[in-house]
C-alpha cells in the first residue's frame, strides 16, 4: 500500500466524528448570525473547530475582534506542543512541504505523524502525512458547508460535544505504550476535569502540559545486562 494511502486509511474512521462536528460549526455559524462566507471560510483559513467555535462565541456576546483573536489562539495553544512533535520529521522536509503540511497539521495529524517512521524515505513520510491531512481537512470543510447551508439540522439530543473528546480518546489509547504513556494519559484526563471551569479552553493546554511533565518524570525501565 503507497504511503498516501496507508495515510488515508490511519484517519478514515475519523472522518465522520470531523464531517458531524463541521455540521455542527456550520449550524452554529447561522445561529449566532455570523456572515456565512466569513464563516464557512474561517474552516479553510484557521482549521481549527474549537478555536472558531470560541471565537464565534466571543463575537454573538459583543466581544471585540481583539477578543475574539486571543481567545482562539488561546484555546488552539496545543498546536504550539503538536508542532514541538512534529518538528523532527517535518525538519527532513522541503520548505514547500513544511509550510503545507505544518498549515494542514491538525490534532489528528499530529497524535499519528509518527506512523511515518516506517517508511526510511522523507519523501514518503511527507505523503503518509499529506494522507493524513487531507480527509481530515475536506471533512471538516464539507462538514462545515453543508451546516452553513442546511442550518441546526442535527438534533440537540445527539450530544455533539462528546465528539471531540471521543476523537481525543480514540487517537490516545493506541499510543500507550509504557508507564510514562499511561500516566501522561491519566494525569491529563484527571486535569481536564479537575480543570474544566476554567475560561476560553485553557483546561486542555493545562492538561498538556501537566500530563507530558507527569509522563518525562516516570523512570524509564532498566534494561538488563546482557553478561558476556
Amino acid at each position: 500500500m503507497s504511503p498516501f494511502r496507508s495515510g488515508f486509511r490511519a484517519v478514515a474512521s475519523l472522518v465522520p466524528g470531523v464531517v458531524v462536528f463541521g455540521l455542527s460549526f456550520g449550524a452554529l455559524v447561522r445561529e449566532r448570525g455570523v456572515d456565512p462566507i466569513a464563516g464557512a471560510a474561517s474552516s479553510a483559513i484557521v482549521g481549527a473547530g474549537a478555536g472558531q467555535t470560541g471565537a464565534i462565541e466571543v463575537f454573538a456576546a459583543g466581544g471585540t475582534l481583539a477578543v475574539a483573536v486571543a481567545t482562539a489562539l488561546v484555546i488552539n495553544a496545543r498546536f504550539a506542543l503538536y508542532s514541538a512533535a512534529v518538528a523532527p520529521m517535518f525538519a527532513r522536509f522541503p520548505r514547500r512541504w513544511r509550510w503545507l503540511l505544518g498549515y494542514l497539521l491538525s490534532d489528528q495529524v499530529a497524535a499519528l505523524h509518527d506512523r511515518a517512521e516506517r517508511w526510511p524515505d522523507p519523501r514518503d513520510q511527507r505523503r503518509y502525512v499529506l494522507g493524513l491531512t487531507v480527509p481530515m481537512r475536506a471533512s471538516w470543510l464539507a462538514g462545515t458547508a453543508a451546516g452553513v447551508a442546511l442550518g441546526p439540522i442535527i438534533p440537540a439530543s445527539w450530544q455533539i460535544g462528546v465528539i471531540v473528546p471521543l476523537m481525543f480518546i480514540a487517537l490516545a489509547v493506541p499510543s500507550i505504550r509504557g508507564a510514562a504513556t499511561l500516566t501522561a494519559a491519566l494525569v491529563g484526563a484527571a486535569t481536564v476535569v479537575a480543570l474544566k471551569d476554567m475560561p476560553g479552553g485553557t483546561n486542555l493546554l493545562a492538561a498538556a502540559l501537566i500530563g507530558a511533565t507527569a509522563g518525562i518524570l516516570v523512570p524509564e525501565p532498566r534494561q538488563a545486562e546482557v553478561k558476556t
